[in-house]
């Protein structure tokens, strides 16, 4: 299953716009959007298209839905189109993606479907994915033990995997680019997300994936692998030079988020301890406790707390949104990996993505 498919979901509640008459509130899995008035109804099977989906602009414009949608390229296009899902704030109130009834209206045959079925296919959904920013001959040959960061899940989709009571720490999501710097067998390495990459391109230019491989971040990595075992440290790189978001910095900043040590995540304690001895920064935590599921709507927005309003160029000073994570490391039988779960804001979707 795809991580955030085109499906077929029950309307958990319906209610009432506080600030539109002709609008209402529909919750579905965990998560809500904003609807015409009386559109759905409690335990009514409906099509919830979620953000960051992408359809074709003629699928999108037989569902009548088009001028809601953003621009991208859709997979196999040249140019961009209205295609990509999104979320907004429709007067005050946060509505992620859309939903639509089982009626003719859909254009399509689903045949006979359930809630929890995966229905992409029917509507040519694909994921939409960042276009790349490296050339192929920056990259390194990968290792295996160079491993890729966890591929996390959105709450509204698992929120059963996070039971109430559980202690997490909620971190700022930070809109930069994901980095790993680690040294296995010995050797020091570098990449994003999904490449390993040179420390210098074919242009002699110095990578910014190598940038968090400082004198510091060498000593820690040194100190926890004592020479044997193999370390990852995992990142944010982020700033004026690498996203829309500026975060008031002229050039670039790093935040660390997560370490693999032989292949297992450290406890947030112990990163805590590595990262404060060597003067290393972390991601900044909103909330360290219990986790209550009223704290996801209580953080994912609000202004980022990596830096003051007035030193912040770009127009949007708020969050991309939020991480949850548990303080010791957890295995989650619903997720099938380790729990860890992130939430985007509504008005980083809305101008920023």
């Amino acid at each position: 299953m795809s991580e955030t498919p085109v499906e077929i979901v029950a309307v958990k509640s319906v209610t009432q716009h506080p600030n539109a008459d002709r609008l209402e509130i529909v919750k579905v899995l965990d998560t809500q959007l904003v609807a015409p008035l009386d559109c759905f109804h409690v335990g009514q099977s409906c099509v919830y298209f979620p953000p960051d989906i992408m359809i074709p602009e003629s699928v999108a414009d037989a569902l009548g839905v088009k001028n809601y949608l953003k621009h991208a390229v859709y997979p196999g296009d040249s140019e961009k189109s209205q295609c990509r899902v999104g979320a907004i704030r429709l007067r005050g109130v946060p509505s992620f993606g859309f939903g639509l009834p089982l009626d003719e209206r859909l254009g399509v045959t689903l045949g006979d479907v359930k809630v929890g079925d995966d229905v992409s296919e029917a509507f040519s959904a694909e994921k939409y994915q960042p276009p790349p920013k490296m050339r192929s001959s920056d990259a390194e040959p990968d290792h295996p033990a160079f491993h890729k960061y966890t591929n996390i899940q959105h709450y509204y989709r698992y929120a059963s995997a996070l039971p109430t009571g559980t202690p997490v720490r909620i971190t700022e999501k930070i809109h930069g680019s994901n980095s790993r710097v680690g040294v296995i067998d010995g050797v020091g390495m570098a990449g994003s997300h999904n490449v390993r990459v040179k420390m210098r391109n074919a242009n002699h230019d110095f990578s910014p994936y190598w940038l968090p491989m400082t004198d510091n971040m060498i000593q820690m990595m040194e100190f926890i692998s004592r020479g044997v075992l193999n370390v990852i440290v995992f990142g944010e790189i982020y700033g004026s030079r690498v996203q829309s978001m500026d975060y008031g910095l002229p050039l670039t900043g790093h935040r660390v988020f997560d370490i693999s040590v032989d292949g297992d995540y450290l406890d947030w304690e112990d990163i805590k301890t590595y990262c404060d001895l060597f003067e290393i920064a972390t991601v900044p935590v909103l909330y360290e406790g219990p986790f209550r599921p009223e704290l996801i709507d209580q953080y994912i927005s609000g202004p980022t707390t990596l830096a003051s309003p007035e030193n912040i160029c770009c127009d949007f000073k708020g969050r991309e949104g939020i991480v949850i994570t548990p303080l010791e490391e957890t295995f989650s039988p619903v997720l099938g990996g380790r729990l860890i779960l992130k939430a985007v804001s509504p008005d980083y979707y809305a101008e920023v993505k």
